[in-house]
């Protein structure tokens, strides 16, 4: 088998090309097409990575937000500091002077007579919600938390 140079190659392409005009049209419009193409696709492939991170990110405010919310429930009811059966039916926070963000936290009484605290945080203005529940049992100012 003859073995081409890589100028002689080049060189020859460059013939063909020079000597067909409608030839070399058509191999440009394919590169601008392929490079057209790539660049749709790249523009593509960061806009949904963008929009995977922003819901991440707001699926981690909605947690973070719940969670902190029923660990500060969880503490003042630790201490006795409040009585959970006077809530009972109510939402006794609801904090939406946060930006984009919103935390309620309810009590209900279910059918084992323990008290269910519900507390639900919202962020990035409905696009992800997360739900903390922790439930109690007992009455006054002395619960005990039921895993």
């Amino acid at each position: 088998m003859k073995r081409f140079s890589k100028t002689s190659v080049i060189k020859r392409t460059a013939g063909i090309l020079r000597g067909n005009e409608g030839t070399s049209l058509i191999l440009v419009s394919i590169i601008a097409i392929l490079i057209i193409t790539c660049v749709v696709i790249l523009h593509v492939t960061t806009s949904s990575l963008w929009a995977s991170a922003d819901l991440q990110k707001y699926q981690d405010q909605a947690y973070v937000l719940a969670t902190s919310m029923g660990d500060s429930i969880d503490d003042l009811v630790d201490e006795g500091k409040i009585n959970i059966a006077s809530y009972n039916g109510q939402v006794f926070i609801n904090d939406s002077t946060l930006p984009a963000s919103s935390v309620t936290a309810q009590v209900k009484q279910n059918a084992d007579g323990n008290y269910e605290v519900t507390v639900t945080a919202t962020a990035g203005n409905g696009k992800a919600t997360y739900i903390y529940k922790a439930t109690y049992r007992g009455s006054g100012t002395s619960y005990t938390r039921v895993y």
